[in-house]
């Protein structure tokens, strides 16, 4: 089954009614066959996982690279964490909710709900504050230990200027 399938897989085939895979009937074969795919689809993630890593660590290191029509380059990831949503609901409601009404908005949305920033900003503004106090006050950014790729396509109208000119192989620090 597993050959059948990397057949299958290295043909390109679009139309898998075109292919051997019609012809199977059984259920049990076919769930096999459904566990080659997801054990394949597994395995190729990984190695594009691994592979992204690798280029992630040499372009940070060596500045963005252009292959192709492709640009890599390195960027430093974060996710988003309020801090304590409660006091951000507090602050947000101006003291006017219970604490149980708070805890009930913290069940309904989560321990791990993040504000959008131009909605923090928005409130931020109508009460006075600063949009980066407020930012700072009640958000934190949480970096990510692994580098992220960035892929930039250089034939995509929104791909920067300055990956659509380099050239090939070329690097840019």
């Amino acid at each position: 089954m597993k050959d059948l399938i990397w057949e299958i897989a290295k043909s390109g085939e679009e139309v898998l009614e075109n292919t051997e895979l019609q012809t199977i009937e059984e259920p049990k074969e076919l769930f096999v066959a459904r566990g080659v795919t997801l054990e394949a689809k597994d395995s190729t993630y990984k190695i594009n996982k691994f592979v992204d890593n690798k280029i992630a660590h040499d372009v940070k290191e060596k500045g963005a690279i252009k292959i192709s029509d492709t640009v890599f380059n390195f960027s430093k990831s974060y996710k988003s964490k309020t801090i304590d949503p409660k006091i951000l609901i507090d602050w947000a409601t101006n003291k006017k909710l219970s604490d149980d009404e708070i805890d009930n908005l913290v069940a309904l949305c989560g321990n791990s709900f993040v504000p959008k920033l131009r909605g923090l900003d928005a409130v931020a503004e109508k009460k006075g504050m600063d949009k980066h106090l407020a930012r700072d006050t009640f958000i934190e950014k949480v970096w990510d230990e692994e580098p992220k790729l960035q892929v930039i396509k250089t034939s995509h109208d929104t791909a920067p200027v300055w990956a659509k000119e380099l050239k090939e192989m070329e690097r840019k620090k």
